[in-house]
């Protein structure tokens, strides 16, 4: 089971954002992972390191690591060593130290020595992004059904009328179990479930077509025939079945996500260069890694510098919900 936003600690989702932010940032091509395990070059063991950016140039294979430390005060120079021995122990051609607090004037003087690149990242207001970013909000569309009914036809092998639409034999009990292998083929023993049938479904249509936004739920009602080969399940035992009558709540729920609320932070650099990045976030339980993003420098003046992105799982609905 995945771990809900909330449940992620804030150094870790400090971590993310630096990889997102490096992996936008980049050129095509860049591999970003984060966590990743580098094989240290002295012990043989896997090192873990907060984030890593892979590419290559010419026939060169590159690796840079990123390190990360969402702390109150400055980072000083202890750190800088260690990372610094890290570096040269797993052969990094580079090694970006992230602080959301800084750096001591002497970590800044070791990390020019051994080739580690500092970072700072810090949240700024709706009032400090750069004008280009002309976004005040993002709207989410979230799929959302429920189980209305489950209707079944018994098989009828001499009757070869067109039954009514509303006619059935009898009605599975609303608490069954959707995920329950309910149906089963007489010839070759395979089973599946009601669930199955909705994500069959889904393979042909989309069931959300001419479902309106932000609406109540809508129920709509899909046969499935079989030819007089398969039983469901019942309290009575196993029935032969002619028919499935599924039918489902749906609605699309509709989410605003504010540019006040959203994650907007600055990403810099000793030099003094920056890049600022906003994230929309949807802030729905299963939809945290929705995501529209949009990074640029914090000086440009040139549209064609915007970054776009967004993060959206693959979605595997069930017949319960699909966000």
């Amino acid at each position: 089971m995945a771990r809900h936003k909330e449940d992620i600690p804030d150094w870790r989702k400090f971590e993310q954002l630096v990889a997102r932010i490096e992996a936008d940032a980049g050129p095509l091509g860049l591999i970003v992972t984060s966590p990743d395990r580098v094989r240290c070059r002295t012990t043989g063991r896997l090192r873990e390191v907060d984030a890593t950016v892979r590419t290559q140039i010419g026939t060169s294979n590159i690796l840079i690591t990123i390190e990360c430390r969402k702390r109150c005060a400055k980072q000083d120079v202890t750190w800088i060593e260690q990372l610094a021995t890290k570096k040269h122990a797993i052969g990094a051609a580079r090694t970006i130290a992230v602080s959301s607090s800084g750096f001591s004037s002497e970590a800044e003087a070791v990390a020019l020595q051994h080739g580690i690149d500092l970072r700072r990242l810090s949240e700024v207001t709706a009032a400090e992004i750069n004008k280009l970013i002309r976004l005040d909000f993002v709207l989410f569309t979230h799929k959302r059904c429920a189980l209305a009914r489950v209707g079944i036809r018994l098989f009828r092998s001499l009757d070869w009328t067109v039954p009514d639409p509303e006619h059935v034999d009898l009605v599975l009990p609303l608490g069954t179990d959707t995920f329950s292998p309910l149906f089963k083929n007489i010839e070759t023993g395979a089973t599946w479930s009601l669930n199955d049938l909705w994500l069959q479904l889904q393979e042909i249509t989309d069931p959300f077509t001419d479902i309106e936004k932000g609406r109540p739920p809508e129920v709509k009602t899909a046969c499935f025939p079989f030819p007089g080969n398969v039983t469901v399940d019942t309290t009575d035992g196993p029935k032969i079945i002619g028919d499935v009558l599924l039918s489902v709540a749906m609605s699309l729920e509709v989410e605003q996500v504010d540019l006040e609320t959203a994650k907007k932070v600055e990403y810099t650099s000793l030099d003094g260069t920056a890049i600022q990045r906003v994230e929309f976030a949807s802030r729905k339980p299963g939809a945290e890694d929705w995501r529209i993003s949009l990074q640029i420098p914090k000086d440009s003046e040139d549209i064609r510098e915007l970054r776009t992105g967004g993060n959206w799982p693959e979605r595997k609905p069930t017949n319960k919900k699909d966000h």
